[in-house]
């Protein structure tokens, strides 16, 4: 079973409108030597905890981790290969912002080991960025690709956006084509959620935000699939589409249901059977991590059937599907609610596996909610 370390860095620039992760804005030498000390006191009481765990994939995630210096990036891998072990040939990621750091900062993240960057272009229209509260260009995100790649790393993953404010097919369907037209490993797709304490949420209550119609977000997520899967990208998760060879390890770990830990702020671990998340606010990790107080936020134990009934799910998201006789007992809960959704062109078969379609994709929460309710 391969293990996967999730890091979590809360530190931006400024806030986007949509963001409803833990950050703080433009962080001071104190704060950020504060959180460094709280971070490697976790990272001490993971090892004593859990042991000496043996990482296939390193995550680096925010906020924007880009924001960390190179000394603070070197400490942080440092601190993990004394703590911890790492595979070789394991797959080091970090988020990145357009527009972040020189090569040389690059250079160094490479020498430490990092070989995949996950960019946030999110969009290649200026106006579109700008609705958004980003502070990059669509221009950053090619000056960027330019020294990522000039730094040696060739790895790169780029985020997209759809459903944004104002946003039609025709721009996001430009979008992708500028993508693939960089050349990049994979493109991973993010559909807009509204969060009550953000930016948007406040104008979503006060009626000032225009959002796509539901049937023009279906053609946007069908536009993505034959754009990139035209190009040769392979779709294999929903919202994942990656040249052969350059599916995200990481990610996969979550997919497949394997085993994660995570540090830093609103983080989450499953190991052994347990599924937790230490705290999910900033203050409140400061002062459990200065005080010592290892008790979880959040803390699920899962029975044989939740981990059952998550695998295959997770499965499903995975292009390939989820074969039923891996999952006898939930089947056999479930199997009419599946031919329910294989009659409605939900779900198809693809050899022995449950796949779903293009449209079991686009619905996929509704898709999963409706065939794994407990009556």
């Amino acid at each position: 079973m391969k293990k996967g370390l999730y890091i979590h860095i809360p530190f931006c620039k400024s806030r986007c409108h949509y963001c409803h992760f833990i950050s703080i804005a433009d962080p001071g030498p104190d704060v950020r030597r504060r959180f460094f000390n709280c971070l490697f006191r976790e990272l001490d009481h993971a090892r004593a905890e859990h042991g000496a765990i043996k990482f296939d994939t390193i995550y680096f995630g925010g906020g924007t981790p880009s924001l960390l210096t190179e000394d603070e990036m070197t400490e942080i891998v440092n601190r993990i290969r004394a703590a911890f072990g790492v595979r070789p040939g394991a797959e080091i990621t970090c988020e990145w912002n357009p527009g972040d750091g020189d090569e040389e900062k690059l250079r160094a993240f490479s020498a430490l080991g990092a070989n995949r960057i996950s960019l946030g272009a999110q969009s290649f229209r200026d106006d579109i960025l700008q609705r958004l509260g980003r502070r990059h260009t669509a221009h950053d995100t090619i000056v960027t690709l330019d020294r990522i790649r000039g730094a040696g790393i060739t790895n790169v993953s780029l985020d997209l956006m759809l459903r944004l404010p104002g946003q039609t097919v025709v721009d996001f369907r430009d979008s992708l084509c500028r993508a693939v037209g960089l050349g990049v490993s994979q493109v991973s797709l993010y559909d807009l959620e509204i969060h009550e304490e953000t930016v948007f949420g406040r104008m979503q209550r006060e009626q000032k935000l225009d959002l796509p119609a539901e049937q023009v977000h279906a053609a946007m997520y069908e536009a993505a699939i034959r754009t990139l899967t035209g190009a040769g990208y392979e779709h294999y998760e929903i919202s994942n589409f990656a040249r052969p060879g350059f599916a995200s390890r990481h990610n996969l770990i979550y997919w497949r249901n394997e085993e994660y830990l995570g540090l830093g702020p609103g983080s989450f671990s499953y190991l052994a059977g347990v599924r937790s998340g230490f705290a999910h606010d900033l203050e409140g990790y400061f002062r459990k991590c200065e005080t010592g107080e290892w008790t979880n936020d959040v803390e699920d134990v899962l029975s044989e059937e939740d981990k059952e009934t998550e695998s295959f799910t997770m499965r499903l998201r995975l292009c390939g599907g989820a074969a039923p006789s891996r999952f006898p007992v939930l089947y056999e809960r479930i199997k009419d609610r599946a031919r329910e959704l294989l009659d409605g062109g939900f779900l198809e078969w693809a050899g022995d596996s449950l796949r779903l379609t293009t449209r079991g994709k686009f619905l996929s929460e509704d898709v999963f909610g409706f065939l794994l309710r407990k009556e």
